[in-house]
């Protein structure tokens, strides 16, 4: 009786987090595409802004906060103690993942393919909220297959991301900042999801400044958007797939799927650069 009950709060919850954040993109439908933005001035530097370019991070934020809400019903917070820190990771993601959906939104003209990229990414975004709230119990072979899912958003997300800012005239210390942060956070997931063991925030950290490095040196370097996300992308996965496996005792050709991985994206490389 106890279970139904948690079960029915979830559902319940889920289904109005989902309505909010269904209602909240097709509210940037109505949105104008092209706003004038204001020119604010902060320490000697001025800034464009702008209260719609605010939206994907206020949906974003609703996102979270309506996660917590509806990650606060799992039966593992019976027996122990519900802290932020504790859901952090499950969020991350999720959070991104709107944000991102918002701003492709509300650059995207207003036309039948607006309504079908709202749903594609309405449907994985309800998804990723699904596999979080799988994943805050490790549950084995059950969790299997939202463990992969979230793996490969992540790291997707981290492709777009890394794309973007190519392309974006973004400055160069913001640019690495961003590319820092996220990789910190990808490396991370990958690390907990994978058992990294205690030392996952350590190793994520390396990964995460390694990558930083390379999109420095290849900063200075002309290489087209997509090969550089494809660089980095492959670099962070398979430094963390490394890591996650990393034992004093393996020889460098045991660790399969890193070394698949490398050759992988020096494979999307090279046909990227013959299309």
């Amino acid at each position: 009786m106890q279970n139904l009950r948690h079960d029915n709060l979830y559902l319940n919850r889920f289904s109005i987090l989902l309505a909010f954040l269904a209602l909240g993109f097709a509210l940037i439908y109505l949105l104008p595409t092209d706003v004038g933005a204001e020119a604010i001035e902060i320490l000697g530097i001025q800034f464009e802004f702008s209260f719609f370019n605010l939206i994907p991070i206020l949906l974003a934020l609703l996102g979270a906060v309506g996660a917590i809400w509806v990650f606060a019903t799992h039966p593992k917070w019976r027996n122990e103690r519900l802290t932020f820190l504790r859901l952090l990771p499950h969020l991350m993601l999720p959070f991104i993942a709107i944000m991102i959906l918002s701003i492709v939104l509300r650059q995207s003209a207003r036309s039948l393919i607006w309504w079908v990229v709202f749903l594609t990414g309405y449907s994985i975004v309800a998804l990723l909220l699904r596999a979080e709230y799988v994943l805050i119990e490790d549950s084995g072979i059950n969790s299997l297959g939202y463990s992969i899912l979230v793996i490969s958003a992540a790291f997707g997300l981290y492709l777009l991301l890394t794309i973007a800012l190519k392309n974006s005239n973004v400055r160069m210390i913001a640019q690495f900042l961003l590319i820092f942060l996220a990789g910190l956070f990808v490396s991370f997931r990958l690390l907990s999801l994978q058992g990294g063991g205690k030392d996952s925030l350590l190793n994520s950290l390396l990964a995460s400044i390694m990558v930083t490095q390379l999109a420095v040196a290849l900063h200075y370097i002309f290489v087209p958007p997509i090969q550089y996300g494809l660089l980095l992308t492959g670099l962070l996965y398979s430094l963390s797939s490394w890591m996650s496996q990393y034992k004093s005792d393996k020889k460098w050709q045991q660790y399969t799927e890193p070394i698949v991985m490398s050759l992988v994206t020096l494979v999307l490389i090279v046909i990227s650069l013959l299309v």
